[in-house]
């Protein structure tokens, strides 16, 4: 598909179906994703401001709305609850998320069951062993970030509590 094709307006439904469907299949998905998927799918190569503003108009015809996680935007499928999320999604080699595209409820899932596997981890050896389990192998500051941040949900919902020699353990 041309970018002037991708941005006819009668081209608008099939659009909005394929970022819907891309919401529904990957849930929760950040706003970046949304716009990789059909883009990939239609063949374009390059996203400018102009093709920007266009998956925002597309993503925003869905009627699905947006809940923040930090500063990214992530949508959710109808009728999911973020606050009983208990799952998430491993990267495959070849399509490794970003740390800004995964939400804290995915990093705090992965750091559970890290958790869980042994008795008794330090806070910071979770954190390296939750973001593995996401496909993140390197911890860089977003890493870190985004892995601190689902150990405080995990810590808010007293699924793990640190004992007397300072180690994680799930509850």
């Amino acid at each position: 598909m041309t970018v002037e094709e991708f941005c006819n307006p009668l081209k608008t439904p099939i659009l909005v179906a394929m970022a819907n469907q891309v919401i529904i299949d990957e849930s929760p998905v950040s706003i970046n994703t949304i716009s990789q998927r059909i883009l990939e799918a239609c063949g374009i190569t390059k996203s400018t401001p102009k093709i920007k503003e266009r998956v925002d108009y597309l993503v925003r015809a869905t009627r699905i709305k947006p809940a923040p996680d930090g500063t990214t935007l992530f949508f959710w499928k109808p009728g999911s609850d973020p606050m009983a999320y208990d799952m998430y999604r491993c990267s495959e080699d070849l399509d490794v998320r970003a740390p800004e595209d995964i939400h804290s409820s995915e990093a705090a899932c992965a750091m559970l069951e890290a958790i869980t596997e042994q008795y008794g981890i330090p806070p910071a050896e979770a954190c390296a062993a939750g973001a593995r389990k996401l496909g993140l192998t390197r911890m860089t500051p977003a890493v870190k970030e985004l892995m601190e941040s689902g150990l405080t949900i995990l810590q808010d919902e007293n699924a793990v509590t640190l004992n007397s020699r300072g180690m994680l353990e799930s509850t």
